[in-house]
């Protein structure tokens, strides 16, 4: 039986060795605190975090600590995947940091075919597929599973949506395979501007970045209402006063 719910999506925070202190904070930083407090201020149920929370594979230990202690605010579930800047190779900083330090909260899917977890208390069952190698071949939503479970079904996965031409980039989300993953809901991550978009059943979304050193205009997140009788609504939410 599928209840109400109301979900946080970001991505691409891009934190990275720039840590400063109140004023000094980096765009990063202060993103990523933005990003928490929404969640925080809107007492979301899940909060997911679609790749890219950091920059670059060489981030330090003060940088991790930092994210270590934002994640810690949280009391709802986190559920994270890799992005193509912090992807699971070889070098990845995952292998020498685990997000689960910050607490039991956090589900980190990092399967490189794609993992699932499911959140019995909420009734929903998520499908997640990070980067490992982000190149042409790399297909995001490649042999998505079926959905087994009654409740909500959402994925998660960083890549390009492109609905014609554009081969020559990397990581390509298509809107039939969109549509064929039968999602009620997919958290996209990559792309930092705020968009949706709808094939089939399924609706996707991009968050947009909260990271205004990336060159976003704006910060933005994305405000998930799951409603068994209205169905799948997406906000976007501006993290800076008077933003567009």
């Amino acid at each position: 039986m599928k209840r109400k719910l109301k979900i946080l999506h970001t991505s691409d925070i891009h934190l990275d060795n720039n840590i400063g202190l109140g004023a000094d904070a980096s765009p990063g930083q202060k993103g990523f605190t933005a990003v928490i407090d929404e969640a925080i201020k809107h007492d979301v149920d899940i909060f997911l975090l679609a790749g890219d929370l950091f920059d670059h594979n060489r981030v330090k230990q003060p940088c991790l600590d930092f994210t270590t202690e934002q994640l810690a605010r949280l009391k709802c579930p986190v559920v994270m995947i890799t992005g193509n800047h912090d992807c699971m190779a070889d070098y990845s900083v995952y292998h020498r940091y685990d997000p689960r330090d910050a607490g039991a909260h956090v589900t980190f899917l990092q399967e490189e075919s794609g993992s699932v977890c499911r959140l019995e208390d909420y009734g929903v069952t998520i499908w997640g597929r990070g980067i490992v190698d982000h190149h042409p071949g790399h297909k995001p939503l490649e042999s998505v599973p079926r959905h087994e479970h009654e409740g909500w079904y959402l994925g998660m996965t960083h890549g390009y949506y492109v609905d014609r031409g554009a081969e020559m980039f990397s990581s390509l989300i298509t809107p039939s395979e969109i549509e064929e993953s039968q999602f009620d809901y997919l958290a996209l991550g990559h792309v930092h501007v705020f968009s949706i978009m709808q094939h089939g059943k399924t609706i996707a979304a991009y968050p947009g970045s909260p990271n205004l050193g990336q060159g976003a205009k704006e910060m933005s997140v994305a405000l998930v209402d799951l409603d068994p009788m209205q169905g799948v609504t997406v906000e976007k939410i501006s993290l800076l006063p008077g933003a567009a």
